[in-house]
């Protein structure tokens, strides 16, 4: 609870997360409905063709259309989708209520595409929101927790709706919640974003959009998880039918219920959620390899003793194990690729997902038919921890190479950098060098021009300010006088100790300071008091 809190302190952080929650409630309401409505009006396989026809044109479009996302303000990005989905639904609701099952299915497609389109946006932006690694996995928990949540209150609301009504009527809701999560994007505001020239006006359309794809083929690690992912993604659109077709035809039981059997995956992920974010930040494959092999086992369990209170608690597991496997997938992707190209990478990654769950929407029926209800749960329970044991060896090492670089610790260290985003810092950490200093060495001499900033990493140094000297130690950084106030050297810096520092290049450091005003102030706040105090502070 406290690592939800930290992430709902975050003024950003909590509004992107309630809208998050809008979003999802309405994308499983729908899902609830346009399952009822097909089977409805054409049995197992009009399910499995509903599930196809919503996520295929998804699975085409969101590598094409994920890299506006990195072209433009990804708050904006993430906006105008889920202004487009509260459209789509809306439409689904008219024809849902004329009759037009075309349309219907139609609209079902456009809701599949900006549903996928607001999940790499949203990945993509928390790293530009989140100040720490800890924050980052607690606002990646959070993202988990609010899907937990509305994975739990969407079918659980579309369950009763369609009981007492119309499947228009869980549409027409949807279009609500929709609204709502755009007016709290509204609100949301990034600092600081970093705009590289990967997203330049003279990069083509074509390079764009294959920066995505290449972003993953040149990561090994990247490459794994994603294929790992991908294959979740085909176990859950092969799930999505199965629990249809296990109501009706092993459980025999009504609509409604189709609803509180998907919710039971929302409680589970709910109590996963919270599990999911005391995750230690550096070892994260490992766990998530082990959740991909309790995401499968317990459909495999469903088939001996098929009862609805058993397959609830069954299922409720698998949501638990789906809360960690997203929370750790994400986070590693997060750390792998490249923050400039990371919303067409994710993008990438859902096109495919999507693509995966639609082919396992279109597979299940034909298994069902093929072996049985009972079989086809076994079958398609064991893919996942077959995969999962092929590639834990690969898991285990990716743990050891994959992890914050050990340089961030010191900018955590420097207080004019804590209020920025995590996804900054890491690029600031990527950015400084290793300065080696002997003892009796100068590193800045008062009265030259500024070129660097310094963080001491081991080391005893001497601040002279001609009548007062004072010690710099590790965790202390100088340099930034100069560098804010754009003045000479205001003190000379010798090191007393063979010592290591760690350098920030001149426009390294004030495009990351003074792109973001709470750090530019904390800065300025930092320059005021050591040029007041003129003593150990008053670091150059």
């Amino acid at each position: 609870m406290s690592a939800l809190a930290a992430a709902a302190r975050n003024d950003n952080v909590r509004r992107v997360q309630l809208a998050w929650g809008a979003a999802i409630a309405a994308e499983w309401a729908h899902f609830v409905a346009l399952g009822v409505f097909a089977y409805e009006h054409g049995g197992t396989s009009a399910v499995g063709l509903a599930g196809l026809v919503r996520l295929l044109p998804a699975a085409a479009v969101a590598p094409l259309a994920a890299p506006l996302g990195d072209r433009f303000r990804r708050e904006r990005f993430l906006l105008a989708m889920t202004v487009v989905g509260a459209a789509a639904l809306a439409a689904s609701a008219a024809a849902a209520f004329a009759g037009a099952e075309f349309f219907v299915y139609a609209s079902a497609a456009l809701v599949g595409v900006s549903s996928t389109l607001i999940r790499p946006a949203l990945q993509a932006l928390l790293p530009s929101l989140a100040r720490t690694p800890e924050e980052l996995i607690a606002s990646n928990g959070a993202t988990s927790t609010v899907e937990s949540v509305g994975t739990l209150v969407g079918p659980l609301l579309a369950g009763v709706l369609v009981s007492l009504g119309d499947v228009g009527i869980v549409f027409i809701v949807g279009g609500g919640l929709l609204v709502a999560a755009a007016a709290s994007l509204a609100r949301v505001r990034v600092e600081g974003r970093i705009m590289l020239t990967a997203t330049s006006e003279d990069e083509t359309a074509r390079g764009r959009v294959l920066a995505g794809f290449e972003a993953i083929a040149r990561a090994p690690h990247a490459r794994l998880i994603v294929a790992l992912g991908v294959a979740q993604a085909f176990v859950r659109g092969c799930l999505n039918v199965l629990i249809v077709v296990a109501v009706f035809r092993v459980l025999h039981g009504s609509a409604g219920q189709v609803g509180y059997l998907t919710a039971a995956i929302g409680i589970g992920g709910l109590l996963g959620a919270f599990g999911a974010m005391t995750l230690k930040g550096r070892r994260l494959a490992v766990p998530f390899g082990l959740a991909l092999v309790l995401w499968g086992l317990p459909i495999a369990l469903i088939a001996p003793r098929p009862a609805f209170a058993a397959a609830a608690v069954l299922l409720a597991i698998v949501g638990a194990a789906n809360s960690v496997e997203d929370v750790a997938l994400f986070t590693l992707l997060q750390r792998i690729i490249p923050d400039h190209v990371l919303t067409r990478a994710l993008g990438v990654f859902w096109g495919m997902a999507m693509g995966a769950v639609a082919v396992g929407s279109i597979v299940a029926p034909l298994i069902v038919e093929a072996i049985g209800p009972r079989p086809a749960l076994i079958a398609v329970g064991s893919i996942l921890p077959v995969l999962t044991l092929a590639s834990y060896r690969r898991l285990r090492e990716l743990d050891r190479t994959v992890a914050p670089a050990p340089e961030l610790e010191l900018i955590e260290r420097v207080p004019m950098f804590a209020p920025l985003s995590i996804a900054t810092k890491e690029r600031v950490a990527a950015n400084l060098i290793p300065v080696s200093v002997s003892a009796g060495e100068v590193v800045i001499r008062a009265g030259l021009a500024g070129d660097r900033f310094y963080i001491v990493g081991e080391g005893t140094l001497d601040i002279d300010l001609g009548d007062v000297h004072a010690a710099a130690h590790a965790g202390d950084c100088f340099g930034e006088i100069a560098l804010l106030r754009d003045v000479p050297r205001t003190a000379t810096v010798t090191a007393l100790a063979d010592s290591q520092l760690y350098a920030l290049e001149r426009d390294a450091f004030l495009a990351a300071v003074t792109g973001h005003s709470a750090a530019h102030a904390a800065g300025q706040e930092l320059v005021a008091a050591r040029l007041a105090r003129s003593g150990p502070a008053a670091g150059g």
